[in-house]
């Protein structure tokens, strides 16, 4: 979510224009520049009105459960939490909904509210991956640099609540970025990839959006909850 600018490549390779990735905007950084520099807890007090100490995850402009979201509540949405260093994020996952792999730089426990979901960790070269189902009041943990994803493989809607030791954790998707490298790159980690019409531009542009933070999952659990593309 937050790679934005475009790899540099040789001239005979065509420049990969950077794709669309959920990113907050930070709504008041006058608000979040007096905050970090009063001195005392009351200055800051002072700098806020009392609705500027309650956060709406529902006014979040990722929030959707088609087919789901994330809602971070942090420095740029909240700038009340500029000063705390955390990260709140509710996680909506509609039916048959996923969260693409992706990592942090920031340590990551995700507590489920409702649903079963089921979540996938490697934390490093070597490790094992880790596989867990994450049902109402149970809680896991994504260590900071971590590859993780999380997937609502049933047709009703999960939510749960993520926690992360930093006011900017940031997100990376690793499919979107991976298709950021020069072609040449790519093909040699990954030389079996199927280009589309040969083009590796191309390719990239088939990899499903970020949009709000979540996607569609497979087909077949689509199917099996009646839904379709159209939804």
């Amino acid at each position: 979510m937050f790679l934005s600018a475009c790899v540099g490549v040789a001239s005979t390779i065509v420049l990969f224009v950077s794709p669309t990735f959920a990113v907050d905007k930070t709504v008041d950084a006058q608000l979040v520049a007096k905050l970090k520099t009063a001195a005392t807890m009351i200055d800051r007090l002072n700098l806020l009105s009392d609705d500027q100490l309650l956060y709406n995850f529902s006014a979040n402009p990722m929030y959707s459960w088609k087919p789901g979201s994330v809602c971070n509540a942090n420095a740029a949405t909240w700038p009340l939490l500029s000063t705390f260093g955390v990260t709140v994020a509710q996680l909506n996952l509609g039916p048959c909904a996923m969260l693409a792999p992706h990592l942090h730089r920031a340590n990551n426990l995700v507590v489920a509210v409702t649903g079963s979901t089921h979540t996938y960790m490697v934390q490093e070269n070597g490790a094992r991956l880790i596989e867990q189902i994450l049902t109402p009041g149970m809680m896991t943990m994504f260590p900071l640099g971590s590859v993780h994803s999380m997937y609502n493989m049933g047709c009703e809607s999960n939510q749960l609540y993520s926690f992360l030791d930093s006011g900017d954790p940031g997100t990376l998707n690793l499919a979107q970025s991976f298709f950021m490298m020069p072609q040449e790159i790519g093909m040699q980690v990954m030389p079996f990839i199927n280009l589309s019409n040969g083009n590796w531009n191309a390719t990239a542009q088939l990899i499903p959006a970020v949009g709000t933070g979540s996607q569609d999952g497979s087909d077949a659990c689509r199917t099996k909850c009646g839904l379709n593309s159209d939804d």
